[in-house]
């Protein structure tokens, strides 16, 4: 409990630092730290840093997760958990500092990386609150259990619900990248998103972590270690 006591203040503190960075582009931008889109193209010298800027960011997450996790388990879970707070405490600073957003359903630009995502603000907070739930969860678990293993389908069935969400957060900037080019970006303001598409994916993702706590939960209670059927991932790395 320590441990994650402390990933989570460095996470609530990476957050702070990420909506202070989006305040400062945003008036930069716009004069107004309300503001979004249309979107206005960054000098190519600033794009490139704010790119590496988010890249950092990763590796500051993973980082992290290194000095707190004992074992490759440990450190994955971590990672996620750093992860997800981030998420959530950018938003909730940059509700407090500038009252952005206005409600749930605001677009946001997600990442950059390798193209832009964008979404309603809700999607990334459901998707942050999954997975700080279920690495708590499986942190918690793996203290009382250290054979504790996922099955490979399990991992599968969550890696392929990951990407239908990435989709439903990339799909319209790909199409504007395949019609018109980097160009069509310019001014670009979202309509419409793909719920249907999101949906399906948010719930491949928590049915996938439904079935890896049941079958932890299970095998601590019965006192079998690792699990059972197909081949497990080694965890303790």
């Amino acid at each position: 409990m320590r441990k994650l006591s402390t990933v989570t203040v460095y996470s609530i503190a990476m957050g702070y630092v990420e909506a202070a960075v989006v305040i400062y582009l945003r008036e930069m931008l716009f004069a107004n730290a309300q503001q979004l889109f249309p979107l206005r193209t960054l000098d190519p010298r600033f794009a490139i840093v704010e790119i590496v800027r988010e890249g950092m960011t990763i590796v500051m997450l993973a980082m992290v997760a290194v000095l707190a996790g004992k074992n490759k388990f440990d450190r994955s879970m971590y990672f996620i958990y750093a992860f997800a707070i981030w998420d959530i405490f950018y938003y909730v600073v940059l509700k407090a500092a500038v009252g952005w957003p206005p409600s749930f359903t605001t677009f946001d630009v997600l990442f950059l990386i390798p193209v832009m995502w964008v979404g309603p603000v809700i999607a990334p907070l459901l998707i942050a609150g999954l997975l700080a739930f279920a690495s708590a969860a499986l942190l918690s678990l793996h203290g009382r259990l250290p054979d504790l293993r996922m099955r490979k389908l399990d991992i599968l069935i969550f890696v392929i619900g990951c990407a239908v969400v990435l989709y439903s957060f990339t799909a319209g900037v790909f199409h504007i990248l395949y019609i018109s080019g980097p160009k069509g970006l310019e001014n670009y303001t979202p309509k419409t998103y793909d719920w249907l598409l999101f949906s399906v994916g948010y719930l491949t993702m928590s049915a996938a972590v439904f079935r890896i706590l049941s079958d932890s939960s299970h095998k601590m209670r019965s006192g079998i270690p690792g699990t059972t059927g197909e081949e497990p991932n080694e965890v303790n790395g």
